[in-house]
């Protein structure tokens, strides 16, 4: 019997026949005519101009990393493409990107090499897409009136992120010893669970990727404390037991485990096998299809308390609308290593829709139901604005 990873691979490996037959049955119809790809890419992308870009620039804050793609003057090729292999690793947040170039080309030659580059980086590590608290920048230098001035100039991608360090247990013992005796560095969330979780009929979902390691251990340690004498209903989910992104499927992704307990063991054991089986993978999350698949297994479960991270989308935020009980969102890294990010728009979505609420260690809102369209709103010195029925950062 062939093993998950046999099977990855066989899968793997006819998507790349059946794309390679596809390109080729194409190639072959256009022989007499001109064949174009385009990539339908939107991002916000604000505009800097500076004298001079500086990569020599140190971090204010030592957890934030740096990868530089270099390119040639006027071109979009990345020179070094394996530098960007670091950032596909788990737990890999992409703070910023700067597309960096010179202030000399004409506008229209500049932009469409622009879209160029960025089409590059996206060829390149299509999930640096995927992360929408992502801050995109044009750097212009300027003052360059020659060719020959502006090849001596930096040109092409810089790309600074941080990164969690998954949790990988040895063990299961040497997780129920972590769980049971580790003095965690931060239980401020502890003060969130005592807001939200009541024990009364509660499904508690909880996002097990590993950028999540420092949130999902204080649930863990919040409930061997609690030593409740009342079970829970659970849903941790790692957005597909390692399934290859390409094969994912929307609402039935996998990397599920739904149980209802009160015994610290069950709850270690479960949240173990999720770990060790799936990472992630790619940013997005199945957030909704653990709530509902969840449900399903519960069906009498008055409503949703699900810890997320802040800088993963939901992968399923299409099917929000199939949620009937209220969420309670728990958002998790607004305050990663002292880098500080707005709420994500499509947290605010889920609890405003399901008539539930937002989290955060200094703030519960409730009443966003009641929002109306134009209506703003302001969470950690961040303002929201409903347009269309979705929540904007103003």
């Amino acid at each position: 019997m062939k093993n998950k990873y046999q099977k990855q691979f066989l899968n793997k490996t006819k998507f790349s026949i059946l794309l390679f037959l596809l390109v080729l049955y194409n190639f072959g119809n256009a022989q007499n005519k001109k064949m174009q790809v385009s990539l339908n890419i939107n991002l916000k992308v604000d505009t800097t101009k500076v004298r001079l870009y500086d990569l020599t620039s140190a971090n204010e804050n030592e957890n934030i990393e740096t990868v530089i793609l270099k390119m040639k003057y006027g071109d979009s090729e990345i020179l070094n493409p394996k530098d960007a292999k670091v950032l596909e690793e788990s737990g890999c947040n992409i703070i910023s990107v700067d597309i960096v170039y010179t202030d000399y080309q004409q506008k229209d030659v500049q932009d469409k090499l622009n879209k160029k580059r960025i089409t590059e980086l996206f060829f390149l590590n299509p999930d640096i897409l995927n992360q929408s608290m992502t801050q995109w920048k044009y750097i212009e230098q300027l003052g360059y009136t020659t060719v020959d001035d502006a090849k001596k100039l930096f040109h092409g991608i810089v790309i600074k992120y941080i990164k969690v360090p998954p949790y990988k247990p040895m063990s299961l013992n040497a997780m129920f010893g972590d769980i049971k005796n580790k003095i965690l560095p931060d239980t401020s969330l502890f003060r969130v669970f005592n807001r939200c979780i009541k024990f009364k009929e509660e499904l508690i979902c909880v996002d097990m990727t590993g950028s999540m390691t420092p949130y999902y251990f204080q649930v863990f340690v919040w409930l061997n404390l609690k030593n409740t004498k009342k079970p829970l209903n659970f849903s941790f989910f790692n957005d597909g037991d390692n399934t290859p992104d390409f094969l994912k499927k929307t609402g039935n992704v996998g990397g599920l485990y739904i149980f209802n307990s009160n015994s610290i063991d069950t709850i270690t054991t479960q949240a173990y096998n999720c770990i060790i089986n799936g990472d992630g993978g790619d940013s997005p999350e199945n957030n909704i299809e653990s709530i509902l698949k969840g449900v399903k297994q519960f069906p009498n479960t008055k409503e949703i308390v699900m810890l997320v991270d802040n800088w993963s989308d939901m992968r399923d935020y299409s099917m929000l609308s199939d949620v009937k009980q209220p969420v309670k969102v728990i958002v998790c890294g607004t305050d990663l290593y002292g880098i500080k990010t707005p709420v994500n728009t499509q947290y605010l979505d889920l609890a405003r829709k399901t008539r539930g609420s937002i989290h955060t260690i200094e703030e519960d809102i409730e009443d966003l139901a009641d929002k109306k369209e134009g209506e703003e709103i302001s969470i950690g010195g961040n303002k929201y604005i409903i347009r269309g029925g979705k929540f904007y950062k103003k």
